[in-house]
Order: C-alpha cells, then structure tokens, then sequence
C-alpha cells in the first residue's frame, strides 16, 4: 500500500440532525411533503425561509396549515427531511 488515495472516491458525508421553529404553510400528501416557514437552522447555516421538506405519512398526517411546530431534521447534502414535528401550544 503505497498511501496514495487519489482514485478513492469521496466519503460520504453522514446525515446531520438539526431542530427548527415555524409555521405549517402547505401539505403536498401526493409528494409526501410539507412546507414550513421557520426560523434560522443553525445547524445547515440556513437564514429564516419557506421551503418544502420531505417527510413520512405520520409527520404530514400529524399538522394542519397553520399549526406552529417544533420539528426534527435530518440533513444530508442541502436537503432536508422532517422526522419528528411537535404543534406548540
């Protein structure tokens, strides 16, 4: 073994877990999405926006438009998918 790695591919990056704030904006059950207005995610260095993010029958099932929640994400790349979603009080 020679040490040069040159031909090896990239590592994967492992997913990040990351908590957000906001606002249920839509729910797309067709595309297993929905969208939320929420705060800065520090974790992947993103401001406050509206984006849509994937996530399981249960989570989208589990919100209406409008409802404030706290929610879980996993990170991989620059996408994210909700896993967990809790409506606040």
């Amino acid at each position: 073994m020679n040490g040069d790695m040159g031909d090896m591919p990239p590592a994967a990056t492992a997913p990040t877990k990351a908590k957000g704030h906001g606002t249920v904006m839509a729910i797309d059950n067709t595309a297993g999405t929905i969208t939320l207005d929420h705060g800065p995610i520090l974790e992947a260095k993103w401001p406050a926006m509206t984006m849509a993010f994937k996530a399981a029958p249960a989570i989208i099932d589990a919100t209406k438009v409008g409802d404030k929640v706290d929610f879980d994400l996993t990170l991989t790349g620059s996408a994210g998918e909700v896993t967990a979603i809790h409506k606040q009080p």
